[in-house]
């Protein structure tokens, strides 16, 4: 297992990393949650005439230590310091962008950090109080954790702020030979148990699911996507969002200049749309799905003319619920690649 930690570690591009004492990036966006049937805008009716709620959402880009462990296909590892993270960082990291108090509800925040909130060397517990006090002014905030850093850490900032806390963990792929080529430190009887430890302590979870991670032939890559989504869903979690691999990371680009591995294209992503249909079934309403749009511009494949109405198709999708297969977009392309 070090073996393998050293070699991903001896691939990764040399690149200056960012000071745990600098301001963080924000993002300022928002976020469906819901479908409702009240008073629907325009910009947001579904084709049933029912209409998606959106929340106004802060996401921070928060700098800290790496975490300890060493995916195959993350790409985090370049917004984090090699160092612990000094006590005072994080507070001061929140205190350039966030205000300490506020009468009104700011709706979501989400603090992530590319690594474990939950864990020591990444967000030092001294700081969890003085963190906790930043939060105070959103109805929920969401950090990233992975499933082995559940402990009374996270019990203690569940309590302490005014707002709905929601753990974000990568379950990634439940298939066995891509859950071992990514080394990911984690196996499903630790991503059950962290979600069950969740859900007693009245924690709402949301997960990521990778669309072609290493591992898995491509003829059968979105089959088992749409396998990893049902097993989320069937566990009760709140939120899963799909993201294909990304290149930049060292170990990925290694595989494809190796000729072992494709980055995901678009035409993996309306294969998805056909996979949704026939393993995810029913959405539960306590449920959202949604594929992940950042880096859109990145997937390889198919033509200016599909590539925006499959973004469209996508969004969607999104706002519905309803994983249409790509032929009800109506476009007629020969793009396959």
């Amino acid at each position: 297992m070090n073996a393998l930690k050293h070699q991903i570690e001896s691939l990764r591009p040399a690149i200056e990393r960012p000071s745990p004492w600098s301001a963080p990036k924000a993002l300022y966006s928002s976020e469906p949650f819901g479908l409702s049937r009240r008073s629907p805008s325009p910009s947001s009716i579904d084709a049933e005439g029912g209409h998606c709620d959106e929340v106004e959402t802060t996401t921070l880009f928060l700098i800290g230590a790496e975490c300890p462990f060493r995916c195959s296909m993350c790409d985090l590892w370049q917004y984090t310091s090699r160092e612990k993270t000094p006590v005072g960082a994080i507070p001061f990291q929140l205190s350039q962008v966030l205000p300490r108090s506020s009468s009104s509800k700011r709706q979501w925040l989400k603090l992530y950090n590319a690594s474990n909130f939950f864990d020591d060397r990444s967000v030092p517990k001294e700081d969890l109080a003085a963190i906790a006090k930043f939060c105070a002014p959103y109805e929920r905030v969401i950090v990233e954790n992975h499933p082995r850093f559940c402990d009374d850490r996270m019990q203690w900032f569940a309590q302490n702020i005014e707002g709905q806390l929601e753990v974000a963990m990568g379950l990634e792929t439940i298939e066995p030979n891509a859950m071992q080529a990514m080394n990911k430190g984690m196996t499903l009887n630790d991503f059950d148990r962290a979600v069950q430890c969740c859900q007693r302590l009245q924690i709402d979870v949301r997960v990521f699911v990778l669309l072609h991670p290493p591992g898995i032939e491509r003829e059968v890559s979105t089959e088992w996507t749409c396998r990893t989504v049902a097993y989320a869903l069937d566990r009760g979690v709140r939120h899963i969002s799909i993201i294909p691999v990304r290149s930049g990371n060292g170990w990925i680009d290694t595989l494809v200049d190796a000729g072992h591995y494709q980055i995901p294209t678009l035409s993996m992503v309306r294969d998805l749309l056909h996979g949704m249909q026939e393993h995810v079934g029913q959405i539960a309403n306590a449920s959202w799905i949604e594929f992940d749009l950042w880096g859109w511009d990145q997937i390889p494949g198919g033509c200016p003319r599909c590539r925006a109405a499959l973004k469209e198709h996508l969004m969607r999708c999104h706002r519905t619920q309803s994983f249409l297969p790509w032929e009800e977009n109506g476009i007629d392309c020969e793009c396959t690649v």
